[in-house]
C-alpha cells in the first residue's frame, strides 16, 4: 500500500502554512493569475515584488502558454462572426464591398500576450525533457495527472509540475513558494499522493505553498496608504532623476506614424515623435498606493506630466516646438535617488487645456529651460566651429599644390573670410550632447557630407594661377558667404524658437543654469 508523504512546513499562511519572509521564488499557477490585467493593480505589485530585488517572482513556461491563451481563444470565432457579418452585408449592398479584413493571425495575438506578461513575470523555462517526461506519467494517469472516463489528461499540470522540481534541483540554495488554488491535481501543500511525495522527498522543506494573490499581498508586503503616501509620491515624482527619465522614455516610446494632439506656435497641431529629449514637469499625481517590502516601500502612482520640446511632424519640414500633456504610471522606490523609476502603461498624449492656470504656469517654465539650453548650446557650437574652421583650413591648404608663400596667403585670406561661413562648416561636425537625440531621426536628417570633397570642388575655379608677374590676384569669397555674421540677429533669431512668451523667458537661460541644463 502506498502512503502519502507528510512534510514539515516552514511557517503557517492563513490555510495553515507557515511561511518566512526570506528571500523567495514566488511561482504562480495559472488559476492565480488567470486574465490578469497588464496594467491593473495586481500587475503593479508584482513589479514591485521583482523590483525590490527581495524577491523572484516568476511563472512556469507552460502557465505563459495557458495565460496568454486564455486571452486569445476567442479570437478566431470572433474573427469568423466579423467575416460572415460582412458576407451577409455584401448580399444587400448593390455595389462592391470596399472593407476588406486582414488574415487571421493566432500566433500574433499569441506574441502579444507573450510579451505583456513576459514583462510583468520572470519565467521559468520548460525543458523537452520534461515534456517527454509529462506525456508520460500522464499517460499513466499518475498524479497531478488523473483519469477521465476512457482517457487521461493533465499533461500540463505535469509539466508545471516538474518545472518547479526541476528549478530547484538546479538551484539548491533556492526556496519557492507555489501559488495555486488547485489542491485536487497539486495537493495542499502539506501531503502528496504518489508519487509526487517521491518527488519532492529530497527537497528538503524548500517548497511551501499559498493559495491566493491575496495571500501572497498579506505574506510579502505590507500596505502603505493615507498623505504620507501621497506627499512622498509628488516628491519624488517632482525630482529631477524622475523627470529626467520621464524626458528619456518620451524619446524612446512616442513615436507613431498616424500622430499626437499637441499645441504649437500657431495652435493645435499633430507631431509624430521627439526630436531631443523634451522638458519636463509634473502636472499632477494620482490613485497613489505604497508595500512595503523587506523595510523598503515600493509606490505607484497615476502621473501627468507636461512636456515641451522640439518634436517632427513627420514632413521634411524642421522640427518645431511643441506642448502636450502625456500620462504614465509610475513604479518607484522610496530610496528616491538610488532607484531607477519605471515607467507602466504610457497612454497616447493630449494637447494641453490652455484655460489651466496650472498648465500655463509650468509651460511658462519649460519655455525657459528650453531657451537656455539652447542658448547655451549655440554659444558652444560656435566654440566648436572655431576649432573646426582652423582644423579644416589646415588640411585644406596643406592638399593644395602651391607655392609655400601663396599657401600662406591663402590661410591668412582663410582666417579673416566671414565669419557665416566659419558658422556653416561647424554645424557639419557633430555637436555637444546637450540632450539625448532620437537617433533615428537624426539619421534621418544629418547631412552625409564629403567636407574635403566638397571644399576642392568649391574653391576648384577661384585657385590662381601662378602668374609671371608675381603678383597675387584678388579673390571674390561673397559668393560663398551670406553676409556679417552678427550675434544681435542671432540672438534675435533664437527668441523666436519657443512660443510667444519666450522672449521673455530668454534674459533667464542666458543668466542662469537650469537643473536640466546642469544635467
Amino acid at each position: 500500500m502506498l502512503h502519502p508523504m507528510r512534510l514539515q512546513p516552514l511557517a503557517t499562511s492563513q490555510t495553515g502554512v507557515v511561511l518566512g519572509t526570506e528571500a523567495k521564488l514566488i511561482l504562480f499557477d495559472t488559476n492565480a493569475v488567470n486574465l490578469l490585467p497588464h496594467d491593473g493593480p495586481r500587475a503593479d505589485i508584482i513589479r514591485k515584488l521583482r523590483q525590490s530585488g527581495h524577491h523572484r517572482v516568476a511563472v512556469p513556461w507552460m502557465v505563459l502558454e495557458e495565460m496568454a491563451a486564455h486571452q486569445a481563444k476567442h479570437y478566431p470565432a470572433k474573427y469568423e462572426a466579423v467575416v460572415n457579418t460582412l458576407e451577409k452585408l455584401r448580399t444587400v449592398l448593390p455595389w462592391e464591398l470596399q472593407s476588406t479584413l486582414e488574415p487571421l493571425d493566432m500566433e500574433r495575438l499569441m506574441e502579444h500576450w507573450r510579451e505583456a506578461y513576459g514583462e510583468i513575470f520572470e519565467v521559468i523555462e520548460t525543458s523537452g525533457e520534461i515534456a517527454r517526461r509529462a506525456l508520460a506519467r500522464e499517460a499513466l494517469a499518475l498524479p497531478p495527472a488523473k483519469r477521465a472516463g476512457d482517457h487521461s489528461e493533465g499533461a500540463r499540470d505535469v509539466a508545471i509540475w516538474f518545472s518547479i522540481l526541476e528549478f530547484l534541483e538546479k538551484n539548491p540554495e533556492e526556496q519557492v513558494c507555489f501559488v495555486t488554488n488547485n489542491t485536487k491535481d497539486f495537493g495542499d501543500g502539506i501531503t502528496y499522493p504518489y508519487p509526487m511525495n517521491k518527488d519532492v522527498a529530497k527537497l528538503q522543506n524548500r517548497l511551501t505553498r499559498l493559495s491566493n494573490f491575496d495571500e501572497v499581498v498579506s505574506t510579502f508586503t505590507k500596505t502603505v496608504s493615507g498623505k504620507e503616501a501621497e506627499g512622498t509620491a509628488d516628491q519624488l515624482l517632482r525630482s529631477l532623476p524622475v523627470r529626467s527619465r520621464v524626458a528619456q522614455t518620451a524619446v524612446e516610446v512616442l513615436a507613431s506614424t498616424s500622430g499626437f494632439a499637441g499645441t504649437g506656435s500657431t495652435g493645435s497641431v499633430e507631431w509624430r515623435g521627439w526630436f531631443a529629449s523634451p522638458e519636463v514637469d509634473l502636472l499632477s499625481v494620482t490613485d497613489v498606493t505604497g508595500h512595503e517590502i523587506e523595510g523598503d516601500i515600493w509606490y505607484t502612482a497615476s502621473a501627468r506630466w507636461v512636456l515641451y520640446g522640439l518634436a517632427f511632424d513627420g514632413d521634411e519640414s524642421d522640427p518645431s516646438y511643441t506642448a502636450c500633456v502625456w500620462e504614465t504610471k509610475v513604479l518607484f522606490s522610496a530610496r528616491g535617488g538610488d532607484e531607477t523609476p519605471t515607467l507602466l502603461a504610457p497612454k497616447d498624449p493630449e494637447a494641453p487645456d490652455g484655460s489651466d492656470p496650472a498648465i500655463v504656469e509650468i509651460l511658462k517654465r519649460l519655455k525657459s529651460r528650453a531657451t537656455g539650453v539652447t542658448l547655451r548650446a549655440m554659444r558652444e557650437w560656435r566654440q566648436v566651429g572655431s576649432a573646426a574652421e582652423g582644423a579644416l583650413s589646415k588640411q585644406f591648404l596643406e592638399s593644395l599644390d602651391i607655392a609655400g608663400p601663396l599657401r600662406q596667403s591663402y590661410a591668412e585670406m582663410f582666417s579673416t573670410a566671414n565669419a557665416a561661413f566659419a558658422k556653416a562648416l561647424a554645424d557639419a561636425y557633430p555637436k555637444p550632447d546637450h540632450v539625448s537625440l532620437n537617433r533615428s531621426l537624426v539619421e534621418h536628417l544629418r547631412p552625409q557630407v564629403d567636407l574635403t570633397a566638397a571644399l576642392r570642388s568649391n574653391f576648384a575655379d577661384a585657385l590662381p594661377k601662378l602668374d609671371i608677374a608675381g603678383m597675387l590676384p584678388r579673390f571674390d569669397f561673397t559668393g560663398l558667404t551670406t553676409g556679417p555674421y552678427d550675434d544681435d540677429e542671432e540672438d534675435e533669431a533664437d527668441g523666436q524658437m519657443s512660443f510667444e512668451d519666450s522672449a521673455d523667458s530668454e534674459h533667464d537661460g542666458e543668466d542662469g543654469v537650469t537643473d536640466r541644463g546642469e544635467g
